[in-house]
């Protein structure tokens, strides 16, 4: 039988007239206008001219289904919102408003798509130069920007023209001329060696997948200069960097040195979307590949269609000539060129060996109190994304991070902090618009009265202002925590957070509750620390929760909770303080809080150093009645706490988060990443519970019924060596914390579930 990839390839293109399609654009998409035909590899084609504009008519193969037609307008319509400027093609509905329609054609139903038909001419065969070049490249990166934050079901579809794909066409090379196949084989060879094995650690999303020439446009007026993007029929969800190989394939063809070309190719794209080191070393044999690949399905096409063979083959004669070539010269196909024209160090810079010399300074200069993760310790030099680099260019899959809220140096955070530095920086007490300018936008953000911004540098400065502000204003000294919460670092916090205090005794004026376990009864524990605070002479200023649990363990609490606590603190003239530090800015999904969706709103709500990417900023924000009573009865300043620089980059996170929709995509992987988890405890009864909302998921270890810490700090550490950095939390310590940056995607979640696999079979061995 046929897998659908082969199939896809095999089936014919659908016979269909010009009249047919003439007919099918009125009727369908309200277009009347005259048809001609357009080239296509497997699908039907049509111009459609008419008074209301050009458009293009794809009738589909049969052998591919709606959804992959529904991913492609998906696309374009994402791509219009991110980036209303790439010159791609605008969705042209049907007269029933849907993007996908269909129509039947001897009994076979086809699915159809109509877009505007982009001006402009496709670049001809063999025509290249570095400007265009450069145009190719810079267009193509920013296509994939736009797409960063896209996804859809049917990107999962197995496609041949898929380079992940690559070795399974080694049983179609007998379709390949005998003098050919020696060169192929080769290059297949190498792929699986030096690329396949990497493949799966590359950052992934949907990509074009087929920039070849004949899907861009010119003006001809601008030759140089690309105007035009089309054929969005091969999107795939891939490592992003084959993208710029497809491309780049065709701009060798025929060069004199295809890894000059490669490299001056990768050098744009790099300006604009910065190529992670291993990307950029994959990427020369990557390209080389592609032409292999285009030889191979060519040729079994052609046999297949031999009524299509001019079109199937149209490239054939420079991509064998180019290989043969570069077979010939036995050029270097590592990424040493494309490294150096990008600025990417051979090695990272950092000293590498024994870390013995770094660990003693270390504890001399740092004291010993500042403990490192991992039983061995990660020397880190650079980071990007969801990935960490230590001293030996080694890459590390990040799922514990939290504070690089939307990825490791992202371009666009950085560039803000750059450019706002190399403005201005100084206190809050000086009038700067763009800080107010980010106040409301934050407020804007938040229900209720939440709309007076107290900036701080940290989550436990802001933690420490909101535990002061519900202490003076209500003039009541208690505070109500949960049994393992942490919230900061300051005297007051520290008092505040029985997982730092460990078997310490709590301050008379802290009490503590369970944390909102599911499997628990909670009824009448709020009532009871607020008992037990009176017993001890002090009434409740506030109830302060961080809304994930994350130190008590990881928990999602059940409707109504954070409400019901709510209402029962303010009874006693208290407030709710919603620790948001952690939780906060869309981790949870695109309600952006923790406490929504709970039919409350808090007096009081902290947020921490992921507002910023990590860069030093922070908030408190309350309501104009508790600010003002504040004012009144206290004080707080902080030199540089909200500075120009701070809010630069907290504006770059929001940007961020919106143009790459990471709320939705922190639920949406979220739950991918629980349900691969979820599969795994099927098979391994050492998993309890997996738990959490967006990404903060938390996988609960046990033995015989009780915790497993020791297992758990096993997990951790043997994680690492597979270089996925994970965490663990609970008040036993046995509850693996997964919280990565959110630019981690499905790909990642993968990574990550098939290594724990790996770790959960050696550790019940």
């Amino acid at each position: 039988m046929n897998d659908g990839a082969d199939y896809l390839i095999e089936h014919p293109i659908p016979e269909i007239d010009t009249g047919r399609a003439e007919t099918t654009a009125r009727l369908a998409f309200g277009i009347d206008g005259h048809a001609s035909p357009l080239d296509s590899e497997r699908d039907r084609n049509f111009l459609i001219e008419s008074d209301q504009g050009a458009f293009a008519l794809k009738f589909a193969n049969p052998a591919e289904g709606a959804d992959v037609l529904a991913l492609q307008a998906a696309a374009l319509e994402h791509l219009a919102r991110v980036d209303p400027d790439l010159p791609v093609p605008r969705n042209r509905t049907t007269v029933d408003g849907d993007l996908v329609g269909s129509t039947s054609i001897d009994g076979i139903d086809l699915p159809l798509r109509m877009v505007t038909f982009l001006p402009g001419s496709v670049v001809e065969q063999g025509e290249s130069s570095e400007p265009l070049r450069r145009s190719i490249s810079t267009t193509l990166a920013r296509m994939g920007l736009a797409l960063r934050g896209f996804f859809h079901p049917a990107a999962g579809r197995r496609l041949l023209w898929d380079l992940t794909h690559l070795l399974s066409l080694r049983s179609k090379l007998h379709y390949v001329p005998a003098a050919q196949r020696p060169v192929i084989e080769k290059w297949f060879d190498k792929f699986e060696k030096e690329v396949a094995p990497r493949l799966p650690h590359l950052r992934a999303q949907i990509i074009h997948n087929d920039f070849n020439p004949d899907n861009m446009l010119i003006d001809p007026e601008h030759p140089e200069h690309v105007s035009g993007i089309i054929d969005f029929g091969d999107m795939v969800h891939a490592p992003l960097i084959i993208d710029l190989a497809v491309a780049a394939g065709y701009q060798i063809l025929g060069r004199e040195d295809p890894v000059a070309i490669i490299a001056e190719m990768a050098a744009a794209y790099h300006a604009v979307v910065p190529l992670e080191p291993e990307e950029v070393d994959v990427l020369p044999i990557l390209t080389i590949s592609r032409l292999a690949q285009s030889l191979v399905i060519g040729e079994w096409r052609a046999r297949l269609h031999p009524d299509n063979t001019e079109y199937i083959l149209n490239y054939h004669p420079p991509i064998w000539d180019t290989l043969q070539r570069i077979n010939e010269s036995g050029l270097a196909a590592d990424g040493g060129a494309v490294r150096e024209a990008c600025g990417i160090p051979a090695v990272p810079t950092a000293k590498t060996g024994d870390l013995a010399p770094l660990l003693e300074r270390r504890r001399l200069r740092l004291g010993s109190g500042m403990r490192l993760s991992y039983s061995e310790p990660l020397h880190l030099v650079a980071g990007q994304g969801v990935w960490l680099i230590d001293s030996a260019g080694r890459r590390y899959l990040d799922a514990y991070n939290n504070v690089p809220h939307v990825g490791h140096s992202h371009p666009q955070v950085t560039a803000a902090i750059s450019r706002q530095t190399a403005t201005l920086n100084t206190n809050t007490r000086y009038l700067v618009e763009q800080v107010v300018d980010y106040a409301d936008r934050l407020a804007a953000l938040l229900p209720g009265d939440l709309n007076v911004v107290m900036f701080t540098n940290s989550g436990s400065e802001a933690n420490d202002l909101a535990w002061r502000m519900a202490q003076t204003v209500t003039g009541h000294r208690g505070m109500i925590v949960t049994r393992h919460a942490y919230h900061g670092s300051t005297a007051l916090t520290m008092a505040t957070s029985p997982e730092e205090i460990g078997h310490g005794t709590l301050e008379p004026w802290v009490a503590t509750v369970p944390a909102p376990d599911r499997r628990l009864a909670l009824d009448g524990s709020i009532e009871q620390a607020v008992q037990h605070l009176g017993d001890r002479g002090h009434q409740p200023a506030a109830v302060a929760f961080d809304t994930v649990f994350s130190s008590d363990g990881i928990f999602e609490p059940p409707d109504g909770y954070f409400r019901s606590a709510a209402e029962l603190v303010r009874k006693s003239g208290g407030f709710f303080i919603a620790d948001e530090v952690q939780a906060g800015f869309g981790r949870v999904g695109p309600r952006l809080w923790g406490f929504a969706d709970h039919d409350f709103v808090p007096d009081i709500v902290t947020l921490g150093k992921p507002m910023g990417n990590g860069h030093p900023i922070a908030a408190v924000v309350t309501t104009p009645a508790i600010a003002e009573e504040f004012t009144r009865l206290g004080y707080f300043f902080s030199t540089f706490a909200g500075n120009p620089v701070s809010t630069a980059a907290a504006m770059a996170v929001l940007d961020v988060m919106e143009a790459e929709e990471l709320p939705a995509q922190a639920e949406r992987v979220g739950s991918y990443l629980r349900t691969g988890l979820r599969r795994l405890a099927a098979d391994h009864p050492a998993i309890s519970e997996i738990r959490g909302p967006g990404l903060f998921t938390g996988v609960e270890m046990s033995a015989g019924g009780k915790p497993d810490p020791e297992r758990a700090r096993l997990v951790v550490n043997e994680m690492r060596l597979r270089r996925i950095l994970i965490g663990r939390t609970g008040l036993h310590g046995n509850v693996l914390k997964i919280r990565p940056p959110l630019a981690f995607d499905e790909s990642h979640a993968d990574m990550l579930t098939g290594a724990l696999g790996e770790v959960l079979d050696l550790t019940q061995k």
